[in-house]
């Protein structure tokens, strides 16, 4: 799931009812016991979102908060079940068949409607997925959809050129996705997939209601009434910046297994606010910093998971300073990572010796052991200051101009990005200024590069390294590093061109290997997940990479018990 995604908020991290993560490390935690009779108190589920969700857009979002919502409120081919995993029939794909050669899948979808009443249609998969592919949407994830026969030379299309309309249309006609009836959608696509049908489930390839969003256009996803739903939940109140009440989907195809009536969503950024609404009563389920652990961990009520996610500090390579890949190296070397997670953190998360979290697989253990402890978790000042000098030198300056570290706004993320700032400081000698900033105008500025170095995170979107690995290709759509390197894009497309197991472990390895000797990124750690809830609340599915969470099956047991 995309950021913590760039995606993945510090703030949200904290705060949400889960951290975020798509699963090496095991079945998620669920509650699979599901009450027999019909349940006679209220079914109303109340949490933290944290923050604002910044983009409701299926096609165009990328973040951990929006990825939780849509989730809730749309459905794509397949939905995964309590256990994480593809079942027929689980989503709006009654049924399908795959080709023996791996490359053709064909769609039967079930009688569904939207939440308008309208029927749900293969036309509307359809429409989704080339408005994400289209260029012209500028879809960070659209690279989420190369899989598909000519997605790429569809995405990759000049849209300033003269022709760029004609060659639009002609690659969208050619494109492997089409509609041979209402019911029947046939993809085709570039190699063989193994995880594609995982994928179906991810959030770029959700479903839009057609012929809503051509009567809503570039306001699709702004408001209550400017969303269409296809899942379990609709929105039935959205106050800005302040909550989200969502409400049971009448027209959801699968409505009679969907317990909750209600679930209210705060916006609530400060962890101590959010954790004194828990104590009241106010929220059933929130994520706890690490200064509360001890408190829960005595009462015997914290609960820790794991999940597929890495934060790490982002270098802008447009920016001059961090253009020279000694400084880069020097910011890097100058962080005390082990200190960081053990007296800052202090919630049970690993100092990062990698890119790639040690919950995804590779050959016989996780990928995380084929790539090897490349950062070394201590601080070393002194080479630190060796690599600044020499790259201030390369850069012919004898004084760094002002740098700004951006990161979120919430009392954590400050207090990490103070903890960092002191790093610098201290170990490099260098006094950075810090912008702490709303998630949404973080992404944004991430986007249009408008930042010198910004404090990120990212989660996996499917159980596999390459959603790690292939964020940082030239170009990429995640990349906002402006980072390129041509072995690296070449690592990448051999593993993206075999099914060979051990040759596609070895190519991203030894592209990992390249990105963490230039550092574009440069890794932090990899955080713990840890939350409490009442002990009323049932069946939220968590999963460690993707939409992480899941209130299809949850429901509400036991709260007005006496």
């Amino acid at each position: 799931m995309k950021k913590w995604s760039k995606g993945i908020a510090l703030a949200v991290m904290v705060m949400l009812l889960v951290s975020f993560a798509l699963a090496g490390c095991g079945a998620p935690k669920k509650e699979e016991a599901k009450p027999s009779t019909p349940q006679a108190e209220p079914q109303v589920l109340n949490i933290n979102l944290g923050e604002e969700p910044p983009q409701m857009d299926p096609q165009k979002s990328t973040d951990t908060v929006s990825f939780i919502l849509l989730n809730a409120t749309l459905e794509g081919l397949v939905r995964l079940d309590p256990k994480g995993n593809v079942v027929k029939g689980s989503g709006l794909a009654a049924d399908w068949t795959v080709s023996p050669d791996g490359l053709k899948y064909t769609f039967k979808l079930r009688d569904a409607k939207w939440g308008s009443g309208n029927p749900i249609t293969a036309q509307d998969f359809e429409f989704a997925w080339k408005r994400a592919l289209d260029p012209r949407t500028a879809s960070e994830y659209a690279y989420q959809l190369y899989y598909i026969k000519g997605g790429e030379a569809l995405n990759s299309i000049d849209v300033k050129a003269p022709d760029a309309e004609a060659k639009i249309k002609k690659a969208m006609d050619e494109l492997g996705v089409k509609a041979i009836d209402d019911k029947t959608l046939e993809v085709t696509l570039e190699k063989p997939t193994p995880y594609f049908l995982s994928l179906t489930s991810f959030i770029t390839y959700l479903p839009i209601e057609k012929k809503f969003y051509e009567q809503v256009g570039d306001k699709y996803g702004s408001d209550a009434d400017k969303l269409s739903y296809s899942g379990p939940f609709r929105v039935k109140e959205w106050v800005h910046e302040s909550k989200i009440v969502l409400e049971k989907n009448p027209n959801y195809w699968d409505a009679k297994n969907v317990k909750l009536e209600q679930i209210n969503m705060a916006m609530v950024k400060e962890s101590t606010t959010a954790i004194n609404m828990f104590e009241a009563g106010d929220l059933d389920v929130v994520g706890i910093p690490g200064e509360f652990i001890p408190v829960y961990k005595q009462k015997g009520t914290l609960q820790t998971l794991a999940q597929a996610v890495t934060w790490y500090i982002e270098f802008n390579t447009k920016n001059p300073v961090f253009k020279n890949q000694k400084i880069r190296q020097a910011f890097s070397m100058a962080v005390d990572r082990q200190a960081f997670v053990d007296n800052v953190l202090k919630n049970g998360s690993l100092a990062a010796t990698s890119f790639t979290p040690p919950t995804l697989p590779g050959l016989d253990g996780p990928f995380q052991k084929m790539v090897g402890d490349q950062i070394s978790p201590k601080a070393n000042p002194d080479e630190a200051k060796k690599l600044l000098a020499e790259g201030m030198k390369e850069l012919g300056i004898t004084k760094l101009p002002k740098l700004t570290f951006l990161a979120g706004d919430s009392d954590i993320a400050k207090k990490y990005s103070q903890a960092l700032q002191e790093f610098w400081k201290t170990n490099l000698g260098v006094e950075v200024a810090l912008e702490n900033v709303a998630f949404k105008v973080r992404l944004q500025k991430m986007t249009k590069g408008d930042y010198d170095f910004v404090f990120a995170g990212w989660g996996g979107d499917y159980n596999d390294p390459m959603t790690f690995v292939d964020m940082w290709v030239t170009g990429g759509g995640n990349n906002n590093s402006f980072w390129s390197n041509k072995d690296y894009d070449k690592y990448v497309e051999t593993a993206k061109s075999t099914a060979d197991q051990k040759v596609r472990m070895e190519a991203m390895k030894n592209a990992e290997l390249i990105l963490l000797k230039e550092l574009p990124i440069a890794p932090l750690y990899w955080p713990a997940r840890n939350f409490v809830e009442k002990p009323y609340v049932k069946g939220i599915a968590r999963y460690p990479v993707g939409a992480d969470t899941e209130f299809k099956w949850a429901y509400i047991e036991g709260k007005t018990k006496k």
